[in-house]
């Protein structure tokens, strides 16, 4: 009773304020704390999701109890107990998957006492590298695409050119398949003419990484691109020239016979 008392008087639970980062495929370690630190040997530890129900770990009569576990952690969760004389606990979920995102909850409890703690994982998973093409003429410009597939959660694409500055895309398509990781299908429309290489960079905005991809647009490609861009213009310029080329001859013509045969300088 005594310990009961000590522990309703003074104890805390803490976790982590900062979200927990695991990579997709690797394990996971969620953290609970009494403070001051006091055994836990003998009490009742929880992790669970939303509700008290969905258990990913229970902690009880000194081992782990299994029937109240969701299905989906069942055998794939165990207890970091190192430092539990010490009130120290924590979850290690092995090869952490899409659905272990978001939040979870940490409960203790002997006796009266109970204390729970909120902590959020972030699952992070970097996808296959981009892969990009050009498509053809686009009105004003030439239209390039880029795809990347398998990544968590959903990324950011970025188009920029060789010295850095960024391009606004034309599209973006995102979707998910049946594990839940994102496939992203971008699409630029590059106008100017000058820009040899663009680059297309897809991030991860939780690990901060990214991996990226050059598209090379050929000089072949630019004579199009003007024509694409301009090509009223030239048929305008053109058909200009021609009335011009016209006129020049018509005036030859007529200085020619106005000034009568041409005499040879030349001596005999």
């Amino acid at each position: 009773m005594a310990f009961t008392t000590e522990l309703q008087s003074s104890s805390r639970l803490l976790a982590l304020i900062a979200p927990i980062v695991a990579v997709l495929g690797k394990d996971a370690i969620l953290p609970c704390s009494l403070v001051p630190g006091i055994n836990a040997e003998n009490m009742e530890l929880r992790w669970f999701r939303t509700t008290f129900s969905q258990a990913v770990f229970i902690y009880w009569n000194q081992q782990e109890q299994t029937e109240e576990l969701m299905a989906d952690y069942r055998g794939w969760t165990s207890l970091v107990s190192k430092f539990l004389t010490q009130g120290q606990a924590a979850v290690h979920i092995h090869k952490v998957q899409v659905s272990d995102n978001g939040m979870y909850t940490c409960f203790f409890r002997h006796g009266g006492f109970s204390e729970k703690a909120d902590l959020e994982l972030k699952v992070a998973g970097m996808g296959a590298d981009p892969q990009g093409h050009i498509e053809g003429p686009e009105e004003d410009g030439v239209r390039v695409m880029c795809k990347a597939s398998g990544w968590f959660p959903k990324p950011q694409v970025q188009w920029r050119d060789l010295c850095g500055n960024k391009f606004l895309a034309l599209s973006e398509d995102q979707t998910q398949d049946s594990e839940e990781l994102f496939s992203v299908e971008a699409t630029l429309v590059v106008r100017d003419s000058s820009v040899g290489n663009v680059t297309c960079s897809v991030l991860n905005p939780v690990l901060g990484q990214e991996k990226a991809m050059a598209i090379y647009i050929p000089a072949w490609r630019k004579a199009p691109l003007y024509a694409d861009w301009r090509k009223e213009q030239f048929q305008a310029c053109v058909g200009i020239t021609n009335v011009v080329a016209v006129a020049e001859v018509m005036v030859t013509i007529l200085v020619l016979v106005l000034k009568g045969p041409v005499t040879s300088l030349t001596p005999k």
